[in-house]
């Protein structure tokens, strides 16, 4: 309410109609429909709507001629606040506006599900109320998490490609099957949101520096002295080797996802003697499990069911082991990974030397779950970029019975850690002392 009091003592200037400040028909915190005013092009009776928040509102100038809001009339130095030629420029559009000038009340808006860079202003004629009659124009894109960029910059990427030529266009059509291998594994690729939640954590826990308050102490020998350890800030690592590394999650995977089989192999064949027998209308639960997977009718498809997944799970291990040092370390991790690589490849050197057997121990050995999401966000990235361009005969991208099954067992093991979160992720960290 203290922006609405400083509004209200505004004076009103001359050739300014008078502004409504009977209040806002909207509170901060409050849930509406929002139309996306950047965007529409149609009209706002049938324009679709968006789930927004209000964060705050003020009375604004709009533009008669436009309906667009003018920005505020700041003098001064300072971030937030325009320069004394801008001031004079937006007087000179005031004045030319003549009397038909308003004050309006507008709103800061916030959508749901989108980054905050989407938030906006916008006036009360484009806000609904939160019913049951507006929620049947929602968008599609309502609610969900904004991945792609504004146009304006997609259409500035496209301009600095140029056009592209005949021969480029025959490639593109003649790869299209990989262009729709690579969509498949994008969308099983896609985190949900307590996964997302949990790989923003550790990304806040890491790259995140936390400076503890000064300490004066009088056993310093100088201020210099002071100072430095006042500079001293603190970062998180994860514990390495972790107490549950991903070569154990995926055996995890592996035998639950075998058991699971068995248990749906076994139910089928129940419930088929049972329809033999003529007893079908008897039921013990197994039937429901059997309907979200595709059924495994015999013991050749149990075994090449678990033949597939161990593949997969090889395929995983390998990625890892190939692209942690590369794409999956923040560059607080990357010394730590530096000396406890070369401190476990000496220990590693002394075993084989009594134990000519022993394999090195790999990365995906030694650290936890959470890079192995840090991975699912980069794998489509890795299969496009490395695996096509070695011209590797077996890419999974090749071959689109190889690509479904990898999509298949990548959205398996998803909800496989979706499911749980308390054992794989223990968020296990020591504070570690930089110099800012």
């Amino acid at each position: 309410m203290a922006d609405t009091a400083a509004t209200n003592d505004l004076p009103q200037e001359s050739g300014e109609e008078a502004a409504d400040y009977s209040g806002p028909k909207y509170h901060a915190q409050q849930k509406v429909l929002c139309i996306d005013t950047n965007n529409n092009t149609s009209d706002d009776a049938f324009a679709p709507l968006y789930e927004a928040v209000i964060r705050k509102s003020e009375l604004k100038y709009i533009d008669p001629t436009t309906q667009k809001i003018l920005p505020n009339r700041k003098r001064g130095r300072g971030r937030g606040r325009v320069g004394a030629a801008t001031v004079d420029a937006l007087d000179q559009n005031t004045n030319d506006l003549g009397t038909g000038l308003l004050q309006e009340w507008c709103h800061h808006v916030h959508f749901n599900g989108w980054n905050s860079r989407w938030d906006r202003w916008v006036t009360e004629r484009d806000i609904f109320e939160n019913t049951i009659e507006n929620r049947k124009r929602l968008s599609e894109n309502s609610g969900k998490v904004a991945r792609s960029q504004p146009k304006q910059k997609e259409e500035t990427k496209k301009r600095k490609r140029g056009a592209s030529t005949t021969a480029d266009n025959d490639a593109e059509s003649s790869s299209s099957p990989l262009n729709r291998n690579l969509q498949l594994i994008t969308r099983a690729c896609e985190l949900p949101f307590t996964l997302q939640t949990v790989l923003c954590d550790d990304r806040d826990n890491i790259a995140v520096k936390v400076y503890p308050p000064p300490i004066l102490s009088a056993s310093c020998s100088s201020k210099q002295q002071q100072r430095r350890n006042n500079k001293k800030a603190i970062t998180m690592l994860h514990v390495i080797p972790a107490p549950t590394s991903i070569v154990d999650l995926m055996w995890q995977y592996i035998q639950t996802k075998k058991q699971e089989d068995l248990e749906t192999f076994a139910n089928y064949h129940r419930r088929l003697q049972r329809d033999l027998s003529g007893n079908s209308s008897c039921s013990d639960g197994g039937v429901g499990e059997e309907s979200s997977m595709d059924v495994i009718l015999t013991k050749e498809d149990l075994k090449m069911n678990k033949k597939k997944r161990k593949e997969f799970a090889l395929s995983i291990l390998a990625l890892v082991d190939a692209s942690l040092p590369l794409f999956l370390l923040y560059a607080e991790e990357r010394d730590q990974f530096t000396k406890l690589m070369a401190q476990f490849a000496k220990e590693d050197d002394k075993q084989s030397d009594n134990d000519h057997q022993t394999p090195k121990r790999q990365p995906s050995h030694l650290y936890p779950a959470e890079y192995l999401l840090r991975l699912f966000v980069k794998i489509p990235y890795l299969l496009s970029e490395f695996d096509l361009k070695k011209n590797n005969p077996a890419s999974i991208l090749l071959a689109d019975e190889k690509t479904q099954d990898f999509a298949r067992f990548l959205s398996e093991l998803i909800v496989f850690i979706q499911t749980r979160v308390d054992e794989c992720f223990a968020g296990n960290y020591q504070a570690l002392e930089v110099d800012d």
